[in-house]
């Protein structure tokens, strides 16, 4: 394992920890959402990506702030938050949940983004033999599926196709590809 991968894993942990220990749920997605639901690490990563209610999300901010994260000014608030904590790039997106049980970011650039209902559940998966939160395999497949169409998305990059393909493979059988 190399140093950046296990500075994000490090930075996992911590953020974990200081979320958990102030009943912040917060769900890794992105590429670590991908290896967390596999239970390996696939590739290297450029940055660690976290859900948070958007209930939490002014209070994460002060936590994470609080515990040593440096907040960086390069997001649309209403949105997401960029960290950096000991040199490791990361974020924390929010989302909020609808009445049919279903998951969506309305404020900001992405507010066509839709989850499906269990998109963030409360059952953790190991990683590196940490317990953590990961986004369901059919949200991360929805994000994923759905990105090239929002109103602000852009193309599928080729590890986007690769991690589609494994997401399908993980779904099952029922997962089909999305209509042109």
């Amino acid at each position: 394992m190399d140093e950046k991968t296990a500075g994000q894993l490090r930075l996992i942990r911590e953020v974990v920890a200081v979320l958990r220990a102030d009943d912040v749920p917060a769900w890794l997605f992105g590429g670590w959402g991908l290896d967390a639901r596999i239970g390996r690490i696939t590739r290297e990563h450029g940055d660690v990506e976290f859900w948070v209610e958007r209930i939490h999300a002014e209070r994460s901010k002060a936590l994470l702030v609080a515990a040593g994260a440096t907040v960086l000014p390069t997001q649309p608030p209403e949105e997401s938050c960029e960290f950096t904590w000991d040199g490791v790039l990361f974020s924390t997106a929010y989302f909020d949940r609808r009445p049919d049980d279903s998951f969506s970011q309305p404020l900001g650039r992405f507010a066509d983004w839709l989850f499906p209902p269990g998109s963030f559940g409360a059952e953790p998966v190991t990683l590196d033999g940490t317990p953590v939160l990961a986004m369901s395999v059919a949200g991360l497949l929805a994000m994923k599926e759905q990105f090239p169409g929002l109103r602000n998305g852009r193309p599928w990059r080729p590890k986007d196709v690769t991690d589609v393909a494994v997401l399908r493979g993980l779904a099952g059988p029922s997962s089909t590809p999305p209509a042109s």
